[in-house]
Order: C-alpha cells, then sequence, then structure tokens
C-alpha cells in the first residue's frame, strides 16, 4: 500500500520544534514501513532540510510554509496556503492521512486515492468540510461523539483510534532517580490551568500538619513561544511572578525536544499534573498518557477527553475544575498523593498498565487495519 501522510503548516519533520501530532505520525510512518508499505511524510520546509529525500526508508517530501501566528485567522490562512501547495505537488498514494484543517477538501483524488482525516483535537463546527473524506478518525471517544454530533451523516465514517505512545517511555524506572517533584509539561498557555496547579500546590504546603509537602517542588517544562503555541513572554512572566508571590519553588525548564530527554524528565518526577481548564481545546492529551507511561502518578481535571485511559482513584485522580473550590479540589488530590507513598506508586503501575494500550504495536495495528479497510472499499 502507498500512504502519503501530511502533517499540518506549522512544525517540521523531523520534530525538532516539537509537535506531539507529528512526532506520533513519524512512529507510525516507522510501523507501516515495518509492514512493507510505501510511506511517505509531506511537512514544511525547515532551514537546510533537503527537499525531497528518503530516510530509514521512508520518503520526506516538503512543503513551504511559516510559523504558527498568534492569530488564528492568519493561522487559517497559511494552513489554506500550505494545503493548496501540498495538493499541486501531491505524490501517487493508496490513502493519504491528514491533520491539516484545509486539506481533505483540497485534495486531489486521483493522486491522494483515499482521504483518511485524523481529527486530533476537538471539533469547533468544522466537520461539514470533510464531506469528502473517506474515514474520519478521531482520537478519544468524546472527539468521536463529537464528530458524530456535528455531522450526523458521517457518522458511519468515523472511528476511534487514539495516539501511540513510544516503547522508550514504557521502560521501568530506576526507583533511586525519582525525586519529590510535582511535574507538568506541556505548553505555557493560560488554557492549561498552570496558575491553578500553583495555588493548589501552594495550599497544600500551608497546611498546618505540612511536614510531608515541604521537600517537595514543582517543576514546569514547555514553551511559552507564541509560535510553538504558548502564551508568550508576558504570561510567562506572570507565571515567575506568581511564583514568588505564592512562595513555592518552581523549575522552569524550556521545551525538551529530544525523546530521551523528555523521558528523563518524566521518569525523575514522582507526580504528574496536567489541570487543563480547556473544555473544547483537548482532544486526548498525549502528556498525561506519557507520565503515566514513564510511571508517574498522574492527576487531571475532569475534561472528557481523559475518560478513555483515567478513571479516577484506580489508573490516576481527576479532580472538579469546574468546581467553585477549584483550587482546593486540585489541592486535595495532590495532598493525597503527597502524603500517602503506597497510594501514589499503586497509582503509578494501574496508570502504567492503562497506558499500554497506547503503545506503538497496539495502535499500529488498529490504524492498519482500518486503512486496509478504507483502501479495500469501492
Amino acid at each position: 500500500m502507498r500512504i502519503t501522510i501530511v502533517v499540518g503548516p506549522f512544525y517540521p519533520v523531523p520534530t525538532v520544534l516539537g509537535g506531539a501530532v507529528e512526532k506520533v505520525h513519524m512512529l507510525l510512518a516507522g510501523a507501516y514501513r515495518d509492514a512493507g508499505h510505501q510511506v511517505t511524510i509531506v511537512s514544511r520546509r525547515f532551514k537546510d532540510f533537503a527537499h525531497d529525500e528518503t530516510v530509514d526508508g521512508i520518503r520526506h517530501f516538503r512543503v513551504r510554509s511559516s510559523d504558527r501566528s498568534s492569530n488564528l485567522a492568519v493561522n487559517l490562512a497559511l494552513d489554506f496556503i500550505y494545503a493548496a501547495r501540498v495538493a499541486r505537488a501531491l505524490p501517487l498514494a493508496d490513502v493519504t492521512i491528514t491533520n491539516s484543517f484545509f486539506l481533505p477538501l483540497l485534495l486531489p483524488r486521483r493522486r491522494a486515492g483515499k482521504i483518511y482525516v485524523q481529527i486530533g483535537r476537538y471539533p469547533k463546527g468544522q466537520m461539514f468540510l470533510y464531506f469528502r473524506a473517506d474515514r474520519l478518525q478521531a482520537v478519544s471517544s468524546v472527539v468521536g461523539q463529537a464528530v458524530a454530533h456535528q455531522v450526523p451523516w458521517l457518522k458511519a465514517k468515523v472511528s476511534v483510534i487514539g495516539y501511540a505512545i513510544p516503547d522508550a517511555f514504557f521502560e521501568q524506572r530506576k526507583e533511586a532517580v525519582v525525586e519529590q517533584v510535582v511535574l507538568y509539561v506541556g505548553r505555557i498557555a493560560r488554557e492549561k490551568g498552570i496558575e491553578l496547579l500553583f495555588r493548589a500546590f501552594a495550599k497544600v504546603r500551608s497546611q498546618p500538619d505540612q511536614d510531608a509537602a515541604a521537600a517537595w517542588k514543582l517543576r514546569v517544562v514547555g514553551p511559552h513561544a507564541v509560535s510553538q503555541g504558548g502564551d508568550g513572554p508576558q504570561y510567562f512572566e506572570e507565571l515567575k511572578q506568581l511564583a514568588r508571590e505564592l512562595g513555592v519553588t518552581c523549575e522552569f525548564v524550556p521545551p525538551i525536544f529530544e525523546q530521551n530527554a523528555l523521558i528523563g524528565e518524566y521518569q525523575s518526577g514522582a507526580i504528574f499534573v496536567y489541570p487543563s481548564l480547556a473544555e473544547t481545546g483537548e482532544s486526548l492529551g498525549l502528556a498525561p498518557l506519557e507520565a503515566m507511561a514513564a510511571g508517574c502518578a498522574t492527576i487531571v481535571s475532569d475534561l472528557r477527553c481523559f475518560d478513555d485511559y483515567v478513571a479516577d482513584g484506580i489508573t490516576g485522580l481527576r479532580f472538579d475544575h469546574r468546581s467553585t473550590n477549584q483550587v482546593g479540589k486540585l489541592a486535595e488530590k495532590l495532598n493525597t498523593l503527597i502524603r500517602d507513598p503506597d497510594y501514589l506508586q499503586t497509582i503509578a503501575e494501574a496508570g502504567h498498565s492503562a497506558a499500554e494500550k497506547f503503545s506503538v504495536a497496539r495502535i499500529s495495528e488498529r490504524m492498519m487495519e482500518d486503512l486496509n479497510q478504507v483502501v479495500s472499499t469501492g
């Protein structure tokens, strides 16, 4: 089978600027190649990357594009321009997989073959644009339900297959390297609830019997630059100031794009918190999955996108981010793990097991079954 994967306009492949979705596509491209398929990845041109090359049996074809803007309308315009360029230069394929916003509208079917649209974000009314798609792959159950609700006439084309986590994340970590660290990894943006995490951590530290929490510290890893999905330097400085005002120890770490270094961050942290407030901004939540695979006891907000792998009190903890006392709710969950190391370990082990259903082997098998079904359908 000839499989073409077209990623969005803003991140290059290899993922030297990050890009969670791009990393997943790279993983699956390798699995498709190993299964004997002919694979091409189309991405943006970047610096001295070759415009057309084959690396490890995968062809990389790169199209001119530019960095992300802070303006949504500009980003949509850039996506359309990129999609038009891709459509003109698309290699012949039996199936074309893409998460680009406008590309499914512009793909020439005689070159693209079947059109396989990956929906990696909660749909915001644009699903009608994908009437030409042969498959709509939702990365979580809640996204699949939202797609079916928005375009019920396309419901039969929806499949739910999550993101894949690299095998390296599942390697057993050495207990000796685990620190008393509450970790956050992700974009430094307001919708991620980082301020809420700071206030909840400060609340835990301020309780009368706070000896157990005294040695703990926060670590925040991720990009704040607008071009990388953050909310910019002003918000970054606001977070630093908030940490100082609350008197909490927080280490800010620049974004980590090298996989082994990122795994090292996860493996050195005991608790991972992803307090996202984005009701329609999250699709599956790749960072919590990575953290669980790496052995962190994980706390998430009560967004439905986490339903596929975080069962409260079993595989992770969930707090009510919609509560009028959201800080107190998160503090309760943090306090439970910090003061009960045995329970922390139990949650970490169960979370690790839950994440295994998102291994490359399992996800690639499901993807190839789905691709074969789509291609074989007349």
